[in-house]
């Protein structure tokens, strides 16, 4: 009996150590991407046109546009960790 513990053990920890890469590995990616120079400029000025559309003069600048950006970063990272956990459950 516990030799099937241990079998079934070895499996969760080999399979949780699988995701726990693959998560290091989008997060990183995700970063690299939304914490991009050229995207903080991209962002800033489609914020500044939609805005403008609404008649609203919005101009994020310094830590608003980083608050923006880490509110990205965090639902695509959700999305992601999801997406990676539920092909986790799925083998179990």
């Amino acid at each position: 009996m516990s030799n099937i513990a241990g079998k079934v053990s070895g499996q969760v920890k080999s399979l949780l150590s699988e995701k726990t890469i693959q998560i290091s590995l989008v997060g990183a990616v995700l970063f690299y991407i939304l914490a991009s120079p050229m995207v903080f400029a991209f962002v800033d000025n489609l914020v500044q046109k939609v805005a403008g559309m609404v008649g609203v003069n919005l101009k994020l600048e310094g830590n608003a546009l980083v608050v923006l950006h880490s509110l990205v970063f965090g639902v695509l990272l959700y999305i992601s960790v999801t997406y990676l956990l539920e092909m986790l459950i799925k083998r179990l």
